[in-house]
């Protein structure tokens, strides 16, 4: 005899709530798990801790005692867009976000509805990132979110639904690697996807009524830590792990309308025409979007099974170049208006302001002193929120904001504060390390327009290069570099460069991967920073900078005893 509490037949505001819960929980009880397939062994590996305080804010948001499912979704997801950290839990906050808007007006949610809404959301979620990379979170709620609706027949229940939505996603997860390089050189999943998994688990254990448990995640028992890049997952330079280069230059979204239409065969007919493929729906009728160099032939392919409607092709590469104008003069009036009127005000209010992440005081002291509105707490293993910047953006007394997340696990989180706030308020330099952003800072002139601002900045960030020095928390072999644990090892913007023992041998190789050229070389001090091998990396760094001035500042960063900025 099944022994589970009894399966509700829909979910009313109360019994969302709880699923919501569990999913939460199982994901903050696992936490460590996901924090350990991170793709790189640095101790500030933390997908897990950001995605579970992401969904512990958006477990708070609910409202006691709403009887509206309708309401629990929308809370729920404003509580997660608010508190969204790191870029994994960006994204998730926007899965949530589709899943409640299409739950919006409900009462209570049937099986179906669940499974619509999943649907939404990974459409909102792919939306929300220019391009989307296979092999992540998005992946692996795409599988989930499609085996969901094939699952919800007459007289499924939505047990039968979430455990269709497990199964595909564990499947998804475990080729996540095959998809992503550097998932397979590291031997792990997504860390991203091991999250969702964990959050699907978690609201099926809500819905039978079982204590949410703590398990290994799908590769952790034969995972070999490391990969070619940093923090939450594979990035390369310039761009976020959800992201890559454009190489389609048509977006095209149409409705196709028929009786009977085969969904299945319609993605199967349509992936060979390009990438971000979505095709969502029922039998009667079909939304569907593709990036392609061929939107005819795509929409030809449609006309086989109905009729199209809603056609809407944009061509991306002219769209983008557009924007960008268009946001460089949206940026420009403003700012300029609001320091004529601001004149003789005292200088109590300024047009344009920046606001900096910062790891410690030394840091913050650092951009304040090159007239940071606001800094914001940009520590190792505290990635600030949506909520936290949104926060200093208030709080600081400026009318146009510059956001410089100096690292990129801050990136979307920076984003969407910015989307919240207002694009014609708040814009962000894309700054990956702390040198590029003080460089960045450096650039910052208040007499200019914002779109000038933002190029120079964007440029002089982008003009510097970072050396990282830090502790491996694991074994790992990549790029050619072998490490222990507890071995010393350098990075260069990111990437893996040098190991060893010998600190001043670790700089040494770092230094000669950034080539030559350098006119300043500073050496930042961290947490642990001592006084007589800072004085043999200085000799060091001459030695190997000939012809650069080499400062050095006591910065204070944990974790990372030495950065390194090359300008």
């Amino acid at each position: 005899m099944d022994s589970r509490s009894p399966i509700k037949e829909r979910l009313d505001g109360p019994s969302l709530a709880a699923l919501i819960r569990g999913g939460a929980k199982r994901v903050e009880v696992n936490r460590h798990q996901v924090d350990r397939l991170n793709v790189f062994p640095v101790p500030d590996g933390d997908t897990g801790t950001n995605l579970s305080l992401t969904l512990r804010a958006c477990a708070e948001a609910i409202p006691d005692g709403e009887i509206r499912a309708g309401k629990v979704a929308m809370a729920a997801a404003k509580g997660a867009l608010l508190g969204a950290r790191g870029n994994s839990g960006v994204i998730f906050s926007q899965l949530f976000r589709g899943w409640a808007k299409a739950l919006e007006d409900k009462e209570s949610v049937s099986p179906l509805d669940w499974a619509r809404a999943m649907e939404k959301g990974v459409e909102m979620a792919y939306k929300a990132v220019m391009k989307p990379v296979e092999g992540t979170i998005l992946t692996v709620a795409r599988a989930a979110a499609r085996e969901a609706l094939a699952a919800s027949r007459p007289g499924s229940d939505l047990d039968q639904i979430l455990t269709a939505a497990i199964t595909a996603a564990q499947r998804a997860l475990a080729k996540t690697p095959e998809q992503l390089p550097v998932l397979k050189e590291a031997g792990v999943v997504d860390a991203g996807g091991q999250g969702y998994l964990f959050f699907l688990e978690g609201c099926r254990q809500a819905l039978r009524g079982e204590a949410v448990t703590t398990e290994a995640s799908l590769f952790e028992k034969g995972a070999a830590a490391g990969a070619a890049s940093r923090g939450e997952g594979p990035f390369e330079q310039g761009q976020d792990q959800y992201s890559a280069p454009e190489q389609f230059r048509y977006c095209t979204e149409f409705i196709l309308k028929g009786r009977q239409l085969p969904l299945n065969g319609l993605r199967k007919s349509l992936e060979s025409l390009g990438d971000c493929l979505l095709v969502v729906g029922d039998p009667e009728a079909a939304k569907i979007h593709i990036h392609t160099d061929h939107p005819g032939l795509v929409l030809e392919q449609a006309l086989r099974h109905g009729d199209l409607h809603e056609i809407h092709i944009n061509n991306m590469v002219e769209q983008a170049a557009n924007r960008m104008a268009e946001q460089r003069e949206n940026q420009t009036a403003k700012p300029l208006r609001a320091e004529r009127e601001a004149a003789g005000d005292a200088g109590e209010r300024r047009p344009i302001g920046v606001i900096a992440a910062a790891p410690s005081e030394g840091w913050a002291r650092m951009f304040q002193e090159q007239g940071a509105a606001a800094v914001v707490d940009g520590g190792t293993s505290r990635n600030p929120s949506a909520s936290d910047w949104l926060a200093a953006m208030e709080k600081a007394a400026v009318d146009f904001c510059l956001l410089l997340p100096n690292h990129p696990n801050l990136i979307l989180a920076a984003r969407q504060a910015a989307q919240i706030f207002g694009e014609d308020r708040a814009q962000v330099v894309a700054t990956r390390h702390l040198p590029g952003g003080l460089a960045a800072m450096l650039a910052f002139d208040p007499r200019k327009s914002a779109g000038e601002l933002q190029f120079a900045m964007a440029k002089a960030g982008q003009g510097t290069r970072c050396i990282e020095i830090t502790r491996a928390v694991r074994d790992a072999s990549l790029n050619g570099v072998a490490v222990s644990e507890g071995d010393l090892i350098g990075l260069l913007d990111d990437r893996l460069i040098a190991g060893g023992k010998e600190l001043t041998e670790v700089v040494r190789s770092a230094l000669a991967a950034a080539g030559d050229g350098w006119e300043l070389v500073t050496l930042y001090q961290g947490e642990g920073a001592d006084a007589a091998e800072s004085e043999s990396l200085i000799e060091e760094i001459e030695r190997n900078c000939s012809g650069a001035e080499v400062e050095r500042v006591a910065t204070g960063q944990p974790l990372y005893p030495y950065i390194i900025g090359l300008e």
